[in-house]
Order: structure tokens, then C-alpha cells, then sequence
């Protein structure tokens, strides 16, 4: 089974409650479901949280929407996410954090079908200068029995961010977007994930353009969007 696992928290030090802020008609938990929903190749799509009081507004939430969830550690995420994969049994994981309202199913999908080619523990996304490029729409795809062995012997320091024993262990490709034409853009200085007001800001701005004609745009609607600002 291929199942997506959002990760997902209330707590954040740049802009606190940020995935269940409002843009156009859905909080941004939302859109990240419906959109990651699109892809033709997944199972399930599951919220990751954690057992944090404050973090009952996402599992209340998640309860009535009808929405998939697991509740474990705050701090160690990586437990968190074995715990979530075990208990709904999953075989491939494709790892997705709750900042990314703009994530294009179209490219997970296109991940997939090179991790399954591949057969290989771990993929990421193709780094870009200092950035893995698109921030907002990257992904990571990973096998239960890597997780794990995650699980079981990664350190102190790799317990924090789910993959980073993945990475340091498995990192052999990295998936490249493939984009239809060459974008007008900077695409190493492009953040396009919600961590700050202005983050949001543009968020928000790219939805109030695009979203009433088409409510699931893509990546590319996105860029074409930003040649012109």
C-alpha cells in the first residue's frame, strides 16, 4: 500500500497555527489533503500529529472532516511517523509536510513511477544550489523496512527530521521536476513552502489568481504566475 503521511503541528516559532490558517475556502491542512488526493497512484492520505494539548484543534479537525490521523511524539518525528506507518500498514511512505499548499499531485505521481523503477529505499527531490527546488512541492518516498531501521538506529540528531538517517544511509538519486519549458524565475531563490507572514502573503496571492479558475493549478501555473509579478 502507498500511503502519503502528512506531518502536522500547531507549534511553529515563525508564524504559529499556520496550517489551519484560511486561504480562500479551505485552511491550509485542507488543501494539502485535496490536492495530495489528486494523485492516481496513492492509497491513503494521513495526518501525522502530535499528542500536544494544543495539537487536539488538528485531530478534532481531522475527526470531522472524515480525515486519517495518528497522534505520537512532538519532538521525536521519526517515531512519529514509524508509529503512524505501522499501525495503518503501509509499505511505501511519500513523506509531505502540512506547509505545502500549493503540492501538485502531478509530480508525486511522476516520483512514484521512478521509485518503483528504481527499487530503491529512499528517493528525494533533485537538490539546487543550496535549495531543493520546488520548495513547497517537494516530496520524499521511502520503504517501511527503511523507516524502520530508521526507527531503530537512528541518533539523537536524526530523530528530529524523519529522514535524515534515510539520507545519510540511502541517498543514491535524486528526482528531478520536469518541467515542460525553461521558467523566467529564479528557481534556487524560490521558497514557496508556508513558514512566514510573507510566505503567506504570497501564498495567498498566487490562490486569489489562480484559484477561482482552476481550484487544483499546478506547479507550472504556478511559475508561468511568478514570471509575471
Amino acid at each position: 500500500m502507498i500511503h502519503v503521511i502528512i506531518q502536522a503541528r500547531m507549534g511553529s516559532s515563525r508564524l504559529p497555527g499556520k496550517v489551519m490558517r484560511k486561504i480562500e475556502d479551505k485552511v491550509v491542512l485542507q488543501h494539502v489533503v485535496d490536492r495530495v488526493k489528486l494523485s492516481k497512484k496513492i492509497n491513503k492520505v494521513i495526518i501525522a500529529t502530535s499528542i500536544k494539548k494544543e495539537d487536539n484543534l488538528i485531530a478534532d479537525y481531522c475527526l470531522k472532516n472524515k480525515i486519517l490521523f495518528f497522534r505520537g511524539s512532538e519532538t521525536d518525528v521519526l517515531e512519529r511517523y514509524y508509529k503512524t506507518a505501522k499501525y495503518f500498514k503501509s509499505d511505501i511512505i511519500i513523506r509531505i509536510t502540512s506547509d505545502c499548499p500549493l503540492i501538485d499531485a502531478k509530480y508525486i505521481d511522476l516520483m512514484i513511477d521512478e521509485y518503483l523503477k528504481l527499487n530503491i529505499p529512499y528517493l528525494g527531490p533533485k537538490y539546487f544550489g543550496n535549495h531543493k527546488f520546488p520548495d513547497g512541492f517537494n516530496c520524499e518516498i521511502f520503504s517501511f523496512n527503511a523507516l524502520k531501521e530508521a526507527y531503530l538506529n537512528g541518533k539523537e540528531d536524526e530523530r528530529e527530521h524523519v529522514t535524515t538517517y534515510l539520507i545519510r544511509n540511502y541517498l543514491t538519486h535524486e528526482f528531478k521536476y520536469p518541467l515542460c519549458k525553461k521558467y523566467n524565475v529564479k528557481l534556487e531563490n524560490l521558497h514557496l513552502s508556508l513558514d512566514t507572514q510573507e510566505d503567506f502573503e504570497l501564498i495567498t496571492k498566487i490562490y486569489s489568481n489562480l484559484y477561482l479558475n482552476n481550484k487544483y493549478f499546478g506547479l507550472e501555473d504556478v511559475l508561468s504566475f511568478l514570471e509575471k509579478l
